[in-house]
């Protein structure tokens, strides 16, 4: 049998409490698939008829009201759910505190980094000897260079980086 054919016939039986006293047309087309409907075809013959009962289940709908279990089921699900939502909202929370926290200690290290490096480059030129290419204006003025981008790194490093 075809593997359409059997999904639909498992499909027609699953539903077939909600087709309550009808009738499937079954037949099968010149392909040789076999086919269901609610409609007989109208280019077959020959087909088959199915009839499907009427539920006899007895289930009746309960009155609105009438659960307590599942009423106090569903205020049970409606408070987790705000509670899953309030831990959500606190751990957000605390995730941006945290992202606040650890992007401040990168950014004092960096200014740390980039102190010690500043204050070497100073260091050096200070060690550095003087001579015909090197003289002690332009020692001098290199070092104060340099002293400028410390204090402007000390006093406002948004804008030394910015400017980087």
């Amino acid at each position: 049998m075809n593997k359409t054919a059997i999904f639909v016939l498992i499909v027609l039986i699953w539903f077939s409490p909600c087709l309550a006293d009808e009738k499937i047309f079954t037949w099968t087309d010149e392909n040789g698939v076999k086919r269901f409907g609610d409609r007989p075809p109208d280019d077959i013959k020959h087909y088959d008829t199915i009839k499907i009962p009427q539920d006899k289940s007895g289930y009746v709908k309960p009155a609105e009201g009438s659960r307590p279990e599942y009423d106090q089921m569903i205020e049970n699900i409606r408070q987790e759910k705000q509670l899953t939502e309030e831990e959500r909202i606190k751990a957000e929370a605390d995730r941006a505190a945290k992202e606040k926290l650890d992007a401040e200690t990168r950014k004092k290290e960096r200014i740390e980094a980039e102190l010690k490096s500043l204050q070497e480059q100073v260091d050096n030129l200070k060690k550095r000897p003087i001579g015909r290419a090197f003289s002690l204006n332009v020692k001098n003025a290199r070092i104060g260079e340099i002293e400028k981008q410390i204090n402007l790194l000390k006093n406002s490093p948004d804008e030394y980086f910015r400017n980087r």
